[in-house]
């Protein structure tokens, strides 16, 4: 049943790549622009808000990007990143030989920092550093490492995700989706030394045993190099990690930040080639990732939905001798990431309220809810609360109690027992004088 899965899955990823890459994408809807990659995936960081997405849950080939993962199992499985020797062994160059394989010029039984071959993996993209990587973490067992890396994929919430090598060289059982890469990326940034060696731009390499000479590396993504980006260098884009192959057409994960707002982008399946087999000029992932960031900062704002300040409506309180209701405002401010051309009288505000409570009530006690949609999607929630404080009246007090206890239950009862007895006693009374009138009538007769 399973390896019929895999195959079904295998021939639907097949049927998803095999078709031609078209460079002349139809205006995407929602942004108004162009979209030529296959799927994109853009998250607002802050919010965790996700503000585009095409395409995210469909399987497509990864190719480089599979060195995140690679990244992230070598980060959490070796304790000491700068102690780590690993020794190159032949075995990492021979698999790649002859497949064209982006490499940093490690050679064989070269021994090298694993600090050093993870900026080599994430800035060259070096797939001898991620077989390296995999040798020193499993001992030479590539197989229990890319178990490895499939275990953390399905442990960080992946469903759509199956790695068969630790590199990224094409393989047709090797694929992600635009999301789980996303999810990939978001865990992996949680561990400082990992965001610090993806984004660099550069980075020396120390001298080894087979490199007299320190060099220094660079990052595969030029759009945050202003000497190497050229009209694609973009500012406020730090890069993470590229990967292209002819299979997987071009991919890319960035970050960009930009006046205190912060994104990250998977995008996927950019064409590298016209459908005549000519190279297209432009790196379309660059295009697109660029394109996507101008138009969330332009476009995309943290807004007020919702202000302390504004009455949202009242409640009746009991037992309180000047007033009968009191003011409900929202509990705090309620800011959300929207589109800033978005009405915000449009938005829809539903009340639920207490019919009524009893005093005594205190500012900022909770009285209701209220919550926010847009276009029948809940955007937000928030208390609403009493705006002032209310004391409780003694005499209103005391005649509620005097209500109560006339109304109650216990009181209702005993009334019931003295109405009965009173009415037993009626009765008996009655039939005790009944008989002393017919003994009385008996005793008459007989004188």
């Amino acid at each position: 049943m399973k390896k019929r899965l895999a195959a079904l899955l295998t021939v639907f990823i097949l049927m998803v790549t095999s078709f031609p890459l078209t460079v002349f994408a139809e205006p995407d809807p929602v942004t108004g622009f162009e979209i030529n990659s296959q799927a994109a995936y853009l998250v607002n960081n802050e919010s965790g808000m996700v503000i585009y997405e095409k395409n995210a849950d469909v399987p497509l080939y990864p190719a480089s990007l599979v060195k995140i993962m690679t990244a992230l199992v070598a980060i959490e499985e070796c304790a000491d990143l700068q102690g780590t020797i690993v020794t190159a062994p032949y075995w990492v160059f021979d698999e790649l030989y002859g497949k064209n394989a982006s490499n940093a010029d490690i050679r064989p039984m070269e021994e090298i920092r694993m600090i050093d071959l993870l900026y080599a993996l994430m800035l060259r993209s070096a797939c001898e550093a991620a077989g390296i990587i995999a040798h020193g973490i499993c001992d030479g067992d590539q197989v229990a490492f890319v178990k490895m890396m499939n275990d953390k994929a399905k442990e960080i919430g992946c469903t759509n995700t199956n790695f068969t090598n630790p590199h990224g060289l094409h393989d047709e059982n090797q694929y992600t989706t635009a999301k789980d890469m996303y999810l990939i990326t978001k865990y992996a940034m949680q561990y400082p030394i990992f965001e610090q060696i993806a984004t660099a731009n550069k980075y020396t390499m120390p001298a080894t045993n087979k490199h007299p000479s320190e060099r220094t590396i660079s990052h595969t993504c030029t759009m945050m190099d202003p000497n190497r980006g050229g009209t694609w260098y973009y500012e406020y884009v730090k890069a993470i990690k590229t990967g292209t192959t002819d299979e997987s057409g071009r991919n890319l994960v960035t970050m960009a930040e930009k006046d205190a707002y912060s994104y990250t982008l998977v995008t996927m399946g950019a064409p590298i080639y016209y459908d005549n087999g000519d190279t297209i000029s432009d790196n379309l992932s660059y295009v697109d990732t660029k394109s996507l960031y101008s138009w969330a900062f332009g476009n995309w704002s943290v807004r007020t939905v919702v202000k302390t300040s504004s009455v949202k409506g009242q409640v009746k309180v009991n037992m309180v001798k000047d007033k009968e209701f009191v003011n409900v405002f929202p509990a705090e401010d309620v800011d959300r990431l929207m589109r800033k051309d978005i009405d915000l009288s449009s938005l829809q505000e539903i009340k639920t309220l207490e019919p009524e409570v009893d005093a005594p009530i205190v500012a900022g006690q909770k009285l209701g809810t209220l919550e926010i949609k847009l276009a029948d999607e809940t955007i937000a929630q928030v208390d609403l609360v009493a705006g002032e404080s209310m004391e409780r009246s003694s005499w209103l007090y005391f005649l509620r109690r005097l209500k109560n206890f006339f109304t109650s239950t216990p009181f209702k009862l005993v009334i019931l027992a003295i109405v009965l007895l009173i009415g037993g006693y009626i009765a008996y009374m009655v039939m005790y004088n009944k008989k002393r009138r017919r003994k009385r009538r008996k005793n008459t007769r007989r004188f």
